[in-house]
């Protein structure tokens, strides 16, 4: 028995009760269809106002990190590996100091010493992967008085724009 003749009491043709079904379901699915694309018309109309939001949100600083690649000089855009970049910033940028390069042992990571021209460390810097969670140097460097950076060569979205790279490095050795 079906649907239309429970509703209706009567013995109803199976023709009828399955052409009233489709045009049931076609309604209900035109009704879900057009709804489902006003939500898509509406997300779409507020996904401008949301990346220009997030974009906003990093642009004030926005010299090293973002979704689009920057214009300014960064380890993405340098024609060499990262850790060329950074060894090519620091002696342009800080030539009064002899900055020295090393592969740190057993581990990912790559530590540039900035020493003084009185011949003591003025800086020690590590390059490493994000997931590195190595504290050694850092709290050596902390024991004996010696400033120390991390720069993370694997950041997605984080580029090390020289600007940047400058920045902290300048803030260090003024510290």
């Amino acid at each position: 028995m079906g649907l239309l003749s429970k509703i209706l009491g009567a013995t109803v043709d199976r023709t009828i009760e399955q052409t009233v079904k489709k045009a049931v379901n076609g309604a209900v699915s035109g009704a879900l269809n057009a709804a489902m694309k006003q939500n898509a018309q509406a997300a779409a109309a507020a996904a401008p106002a949301q990346q220009s939001t997030r974009r906003e949100e990093t642009e004030p600083s926005g010299f090293s990190w973002g979704p689009a690649l920057p214009g300014e000089e960064n380890q993405y855009n340098y024609p060499g590996s990262y850790v060329e970049y950074f060894a090519h910033v620091f002696r342009e940028d800080f030539p009064e100091y002899r900055v020295t390069h090393e592969q740190a042992a057993k581990r990912k990571a790559t530590v540039f010493t900035f020493w003084s021209a009185a011949g003591s460390k003025a800086l020690v810097v590590e390059l490493m992967p994000e997931s590195s969670e190595a504290k050694k140097l850092r709290n050596e460097c902390a024991n004996l008085g010696i400033p120390y950076l991390r720069f993370y060569y694997d950041h997605e979205g984080w580029w090390n724009t020289r600007a940047y790279v400058d920045q902290r490095v300048r803030g260090a050795l003024r510290n």
